[in-house]
């Protein structure tokens, strides 16, 4: 059976597997080069890549009176509880520089109803495919244990934009699985190796469009440093790396029907642990958590408790 055979066969799987949850943008640019395999790719013949992450993010919400009480004030408000994304990945690297890939997210979003006086209170899912972002990587220069290289992508508005909640209002755009808009990437990714430590660092800038609603997201900017340690890397079996990542977000202020929106926007810091165990030459799994060390949000804003990822990466 031909590595294209079973490469479809096993992206199928995964993809019919997905039935409850993918994609924000801001975690595909960080998460570039974090789940290297150990061996360099220069000596693998393995061209073919799929992926599969899972990501939560829990959220402090408000009581549902006092969120209510922010609405008729003409604040900007949502009172999200837990967003959990599934994420699969399908690539392929033509040369060993280059390495190109599509990314297809499933969102479900969890919040209490703050608008409605009679579902004050209730709990509201909103949940479907996101946007599907196809992104390109190309290493240009490589010195010893260095290299640099730039990131070009793009997100299609694929995702679900007219979801409703329990008493049939449609979902306000950030609720929504999709953003309904054309969005650009642009970044570069910087590695380093120091023996068994490996330095991983990138940076990306988002552009946004208008989208659903007449809702345009703010730009978003992200920068990431990852720090590795292999504990074993001449094991023939379970190589794991631990690791340690910061990431930096900064989102422009919102635009709703042509006005700029108060409550969005801001900047936060996450700081967590990361670990890696490539299980054989072909299969990885890996894991994160991270928290915010810093939220300098917009207005009236809802800040992040605690973000946790956990997946897995075939090579073919």
């Amino acid at each position: 059976m031909s590595k294209k055979i079973i490469f479809f066969i096993f992206f199928s799987i995964l993809f019919l597997n997905v039935s409850e949850i993918f994609a924000c943008e801001s975690c595909t640019i960080p998460r570039l080069g974090r789940e290297k395999k150990f061996s360099s790719q220069e000596s693998s013949q393995q061209k073919w890549f799929a992926e599969y992450l899972y990501e939560e993010q829990n959220w402090d919400e408000m009581e549902a009176r006092a969120a209510h009480q922010l609405h008729h004030q003409g604040r900007h408000f949502h009172d999200k509880t837990v967003e959990q994304f599934q994420h699969v990945m399908a690539g392929y690297h033509p040369t060993a520089d280059w390495t190109v890939f599509t990314e297809i997210p499933y969102v479900t979003r969890h919040s209490i109803e703050i608008d409605s006086h009679a579902a004050l209170g209730s709990s509201q899912t909103s949940q479907g495919l996101g946007d599907l972002s196809l992104v390109g990587h190309y290493r240009f220069w490589k010195k010893d244990a260095a290299s640099l290289g730039a990131v070009a992508g793009i997100k299609f508005p694929t995702g679900f934009t007219g979801e409703r909640n329990s008493i049939g209002s449609k979902f306000e755009p950030e609720m929504q699985p999709g953003s309904g808009s054309f969005d650009y990437i642009t970044g570069a990714v910087y590695q380093q190796g120091f023996g068994r430590v490996g330095l991983l660092g990138n940076v990306a800038y988002v552009f946004k469009t208008p989208g659903g609603q007449d809702f345009e997201f703010g730009d978003l900017f992200s920068t990431s440093l990852l720090l590795d340690y292999a504990l074993n890397p001449q094991s023939k079996f379970f190589k794991t790396k631990i690791g340690l990542d910061l990431n930096l977000q900064h989102e422009q202020r919102q635009e709703d029907k042509g006005a700029t929106v108060a409550d969005s926007g801001g900047t936060t810091l996450l700081l967590g642990p990361a670990v890696v165990v490539e299980g054989s030459k072909n299969i990885s799994v890996f894991s994160s958590f991270h928290t915010p060390v810093m939220q300098n949000l917009g207005g009236v804003h809802q800040e992040l408790d605690f973000a946790w990822t956990a997946g897995g990466k075939v090579h073919f």
